[in-house]
């Protein structure tokens, strides 16, 4: 195995981030991203709204999903 430095790869970055970021920019406004077009209707938002709460409480329940604030809330997947 290889061994490279921080500094090489932090100077690589350096070098290169203006290239690829103009890369991502144009294929980012040659492919824009696809909107939905049609409006959820009352029960498609009702049975998301329902799934989404009980995964909350499935891992609040599990300990994965702790309360950190009145209003924060800390996910933590690998628990």
């Amino acid at each position: 195995m290889r061994s490279v430095k921080m500094s090489k790869i932090e100077r690589n970055i350096k070098t290169n981030r203006q290239n690829v970021n103009a890369q991502i920019q144009e294929t980012h406004n040659k492919y824009p991203r696809i909107r939905r077009s049609r409006p959820r209707d009352f029960d498609e938002r009702n049975a998301l709204t329902q799934i989404t709460k009980a995964s909350i409480e499935r891992a609040k329940r599990d300990g994965k999903m702790k309360m950190i604030g009145k209003q924060k809330m800390y996910y933590d997947p690998t628990e």
